[in-house]
């Protein structure tokens, strides 16, 4: 069994930066962040205590991570816990993939960025790349709460629907 951790160990401090950078893109709190990533280090060291097969800790890091960043959601009762359980889900899943996929993904999301009106891209910017809570977009946009989040969820949905079919079509038929 101390074999078992010590090899946890080193794969756990191995992808602890790309663990911590998924973390904090979701909490967006250096505290926080640092707060998840050791209770996700507990976790790993107690299940190999128990004897548990990991034969993924990559993966299982980032699905206690996760769970964990759900959490940290619901007690500070922020706006992002449905709305973006679903996309912290889509970022695991991303993570999990092999680099091609990913990187077929990521081709297909962009290029379907890049056809949506400017308002819809606008959010995205002010979502994702400023950071900015629902409240403060309602406000500068001078729209209700509602109204956005659902324009929101509905420019995501776009996106997803327009990459799945780009990628299908990409598929070479067999």
């Amino acid at each position: 069994m101390p074999n078992q951790i010590k090899a946890l160990s080193a794969r756990f401090m191995a992808e602890r930066h790309a663990l911590m950078g998924f973390i904090y893109s979701m909490v967006r709190d250096l505290s926080g962040t640092e707060d998840i990533l050791q209770e996700v280090w507990i976790r790993l060291a107690e299940a190999a205590e128990r004897g548990e097969v990991i034969a993924e800790p990559g993966k299982w890091c980032r699905g206690v991570a996760k769970n964990l960043i759900l959490h940290y959601w619901r007690d500070r009762r922020t706006a992002k816990v449905f709305a973006d359980s679903e996309l912290l889900d889509l970022v695991e899943e991303a993570l999990n993939e092999q680099p091609e996929a990913a990187g077929d993904r990521r081709q297909a999301l962009m290029e379907c960025i890049d056809r949506l009106p400017e308002k819809s891209k606008q959010l995205l910017r002010m979502k994702y790349e400023q950071g900015l809570s629902f409240a403060a977009m309602a406000e500068r946009l001078q729209r209700s709460l509602d109204s956005l989040k659902m324009a929101l969820c509905r420019v995501r949905q776009a996106l997803l629907e327009c990459a799945e079919k780009k990628l299908r079509f990409a598929e070479p038929n067999l």
